[in-house]
């Protein structure tokens, strides 16, 4: 049985390393102050008298990696090898208590891992709850699934109503995560998504071959509906979508009737709104998203480097992550046994990191291949090799807790329906809870000091003097190749 239980450390600050908040500490005595040392840039981290609450988190089982074939499991281990570079900071702790052990805890990441957020999913009693406990345990970005889609916001024409978006954002704010908007542009009619274009959009300007004055009309339409979607939500939003599937042939509605440059208006106009949101191209990629044609990783690279040699303002590269082909989502009874391999997947991931853009891994279900224990070792081979790839910054998974995934019929969620954590759900935790956690006793030297690889991210350290616990938090923020801190022991808790 497992047990969890949401981490509350309210009373304790998180101290966020960085130079801005590092101050110099020079050589000092006595308790509550660092011991004689030379001069150096420290970050004081002061202790507080208590046991820490902390995490208990499912450890996961790995997956059988020898069920792939041996390119696959050498690109994996290749990007493993990386990692460390890319994800750890050299940790340098010194304290006032010479020999002493410190017991470090990771309880958050540095790296931003999201999920989808609709609260009009949640119907029975009790689910939000549990859903908003297993999501604060896991993840930092709520990702708006469809409340702020076009034909939500404005299913009549002129009357915009962010009333539920507004409720995903104000759920999000009251449980510390970051928030992402989806999507401001997405040219897929119905019934393929009732989401994507009013109803009303499609009868108005039903014919590909608008006159002038309607593609003005058109045009106007579209600015409105972008620009007061992103003021509306100015300084609430981390990032906005802006573009959702500009490439593939089913989702062609905006560019058949206001040609290709209506991407580069829609990212301008979104940087007009609000100049602070990072803005994302999203696409799928056929190496994925199988069984079409197009867009090729090569087709999204070379648009994406156009338009940012035209000037557009694209901040990251979002790269859909629907593992499946793609007539699953057309019709369900699609054969699913097959799947993309990871070495081939590999070379796509290197092309789209040619645009030079960060790499945001998004709408993540592992769907194919249907055997569960296929698809736990697809699953963590994929996020092995994103979590060694330099241009990955962010990580989506599109439905965490079945019970409320978009993809419910493909039993894409890490917990079932019943809550229970899923074969490939187990895979992922073994590497979110364990593997890419730090979790060590170390014993601080004469002086005080210790040293050891940390993974970015948020720390509890704990430690005693004369049967006393004591308990810090701080954070290790990603760009730094080696941080310093300075835990301190309350005077006034020592004799």
């Amino acid at each position: 049985m497992l047990h969890y239980s949401r981490f509350r450390l309210e009373s304790v600050p998180v101290f966020v390393c960085s130079a801005a908040c590092s101050i110099l500490i020079g050589a000092c005595s006595g308790s509550g102050d660092v011991p004689d040392v030379p001069s150096k840039s420290y970050t004081v981290v002061m202790g507080e008298a208590g046991v820490a609450s902390l995490p208990e988190l499912p450890m996961g089982r790995a997956a059988n990696m020898s069920l792939l074939e041996p390119a696959e499991i050498a690109r994996v281990e290749a990007a493993d090898q990386r990692a460390p570079s890319i994800r750890r900071t050299q940790l340098e702790i010194r304290t006032d208590q010479p020999n002493t052990e410190v017991t470090l805890t990771q309880t958050k990441h540095g790296f931003t891992f999201g999920f989808p957020i609709e609260l009009g999913r949640f119907h029975e009693p009790g689910d939000l709850e549990w859903f908003t406990e297993r999501m604060s345990e896991h993840f930092d970005l709520a990702v708006l699934e469809s409340d702020a889609k076009w034909a939500r916001v404005e299913p009549t024409p002129g009357a915009r109503n962010f009333s539920s978006a507004d409720a995903d954002i104000a759920w999000a704010e009251e449980n510390g995560f970051a928030v992402k908007g989806h999507t401001l542009l997405w040219g897929i009619p119905m019934p393929l998504s009732s989401s994507a274009l009013p109803q009303w959009a499609e009868e108005q300007f039903p014919s590909k071959e608008l006159t002038e004055a309607e593609k003005a009309e058109l045009r106007t339409i579209v600015k409105s509906f972008i620009q007061d979607s992103v003021t509306h939500y100015d300084g609430k939003l981390t990032y906005w979508d802006v573009s959702n599937e500009s490439l593939q042939s089913l989702a062609q509605w905006f560019i058949d009737r206001l040609g290709p440059t209506i991407i580069n208006d829609a990212f301008r106009w979104a940087r007009e709104a609000d100049p602070d949101v990072k803005l994302v191209f999203n696409e799928w990629i056929v190496e994925v998203f199988t069984g079409f044609t197009t867009p090729t990783a090569t087709e999204v690279r070379d648009r994406v480097l156009d338009l940012l040699e035209q000037g557009v303002p694209i901040d990251a590269l979002g790269q859909q992550a629907h593992f499946a082909p793609t007539l699953a989502f057309i019709d369900p009874s699609t054969d699913i046994s097959g799947r993309t391999k990871i070495d081939d997947y590999a070379v796509a991931l290197d092309t789209l990191a040619e645009t030079g853009l960060p790499i945001h891994i998004t709408e993540t279900n592992f769907i194919a291949p249907d055997d569960p224990e296929l698809r736990a070792a697809q699953a963590e081979a994929l996020l092995r090799l994103w979590w060694g790839h330099p241009s990955v910054t962010q990580i989506v998974f599109w439905g965490p807790w079945n019970k409320v995934a978009g993809r419910d019929e493909f039993d894409v969620g890490f917990w079932d329906n019943d809550r229970n954590i899923t074969r490939h759900g187990e895979a992922v935790f073994s590497l979110l809870n364990d593997r890419w956690r730090t979790r060590a006793t170390v014993e601080s030297d004469s002086n005080g000091e210790l040293t050891l690889e940390a993974h970015y991210g948020t720390y509890v350290a704990e430690w005693s003097v004369d049967g006393q616990p004591y308990h810090a938090s701080f954070r290790l923020d990603p760009g730094s190749p080696s941080t310093a801190i300075a835990l301190t022991t309350p005077s006034s808790s020592v004799n």
